[in-house]
């Protein structure tokens, strides 16, 4: 009984440690003006001029919430690839996603993509073709 206590303290310690093992963790640094023209570019001018708090959200979210990690692929990859989920065309039918073959994340837009930005579960995906990792944070609600 001790050791498959052991055992299973052991293999959650491992899937801790594989979690946070990633390289380090790096946010998106990005003044309001940036903020509002990468989401100006998925939902438009309008929106932005007329939602104003919204436009601070997504901004707390690429600011705050969403965490880049950098983690080599592996042949039993358990993350989905970013390029799986479909982009934001709605408001702008000829957005563009990543250029994953020259992927630039000072550059990258989260929100062409259409994730659960306002979530309360960790959401975590690879940007296909790279190292790296990103994770949104789940919302916290009072």
């Amino acid at each position: 009984m001790k050791l498959l206590l052991l055992k299973g303290a052991l293999t959650l310690m491992l899937v801790k440690m594989s979690f946070v093992s990633f390289g380090q963790t790096v946010s998106q640094q990005l003044n309001s003006e940036e903020i509002a023209n990468r989401v100006a570019y998925v939902h438009g001018n309008d929106f932005v001029l007329n939602n104003p708090t919204l436009v601070t959200a997504f901004g707390d979210v690429m600011m705050n919430r969403i965490e880049y990690s950098t983690s080599p692929q592996s042949l039993d990859e358990k993350y989905p690839l970013l390029s799986s989920f479909p982009l934001m065309a709605k408001a702008n039918p000829v957005i563009q996603g990543a250029d994953f073959a020259n992927f630039n994340l000072n550059t990258f837009n989260p929100l062409v993509y259409d994730l659960e930005f306002f979530s309360d579960k960790t959401q975590v995906m690879r940007i296909d073709n790279t190292n790296y990792i990103m994770v949104i944070k789940p919302i916290i609600r009072n």
